[in-house]
């Protein structure tokens, strides 16, 4: 099993407080690198963690990525289950079509309030993402326009200001990563990614809260319908 890496952070990372103190533990970088894989379907749903296997892959020690599975757990990553330890979830239908009606609200309501409340410099960084997201499709770079696209998303929902929408938001969608991921591999569905962003965010941009929040819900609702087809092709 190979372990590809994501490209750095985007831009739409608050920058870091000088004052601050920032050690990661060993444990959470661990859950990170986890995560990364199941987004990008190295670890695949229904997957057993082998713990002999990601020790000696990830260098780390059998407590550190222990406390990893903790946090992936607390994520809705994995489930720890006796006798088989670690398993990534594989979300039914009924996941699917849920948890995207929730996040079909939760990123309607956020660039709603984004659109009223973000600030110049805000939008700006969000048309930058929007921006490196294009030019990854344009290079068909799936990993550099999936961080810039994922972004983009997680830029919106804190440009609403509203940090109980924003908490919600990025631990429920960090659920559905690694099928946010996977419809890209499909080219239509890609392309069809790439046309309902450029509606939602020129909307943003224009601050016509209405026709963003129409267009961010239509994408959410496409995303579902093509993961419940694919869902029903594998059955």
């Amino acid at each position: 099993m190979d372990f590809p890496d994501f490209p750095a952070a985007s831009s739409s990372d608050p920058l870091p407080d000088p004052l601050a103190i920032n050690h990661p533990t060993l444990a959470a970088v661990v859950a990170d690198k986890l995560r990364q894989l199941i987004t990008d379907g190295t670890l695949k749903p229904g997957t057993g963690l082998n713990e002999r296997d990601l020790c000696e892959r990830l260098k780390v020690s059998r407590t550190p990525l222990r406390e990893a599975y903790r946090i992936l757990s607390a994520d809705g990553l994995v489930s720890i289950q006796p006798k088989r330890g670690a398993v990534v979830i594989e979300h039914t239908p009924a996941d699917i079509e849920n948890i995207f009606d929730v996040i079909a609200v939760l990123e309607g309501l956020a660039i709603r309030q984004a659109a009223q409340r973000a600030t110049d410099q805000e939008l700006q960084e969000i048309a930058s993402l929007h921006a490196r997201m294009l030019e990854g499709f344009r290079k068909q770079d799936i990993k550099a326009y999936f961080v810039a696209s994922m972004g983009t998303h997680v830029a919106i929902s804190r440009a609403a200001h509203n940090p109980a929408l924003a908490a919600a938001y990025e631990r429920l969608n960090l659920q559905v990563q690694a099928l946010r991921y996977k419809s890209n591999l499909d080219p239509d569905e890609w392309s069809a990614g790439v046309a309902d962003h450029e509606r939602f965010v020129k909307a943003l941009l224009e601050r016509d809260a209405e026709a963003a929040e129409q267009h961010i819900r239509a994408h959410l609702v496409n995303k579902k319908s093509y993961h419940l087809q694919a869902s029903a092709a594998t059955a």
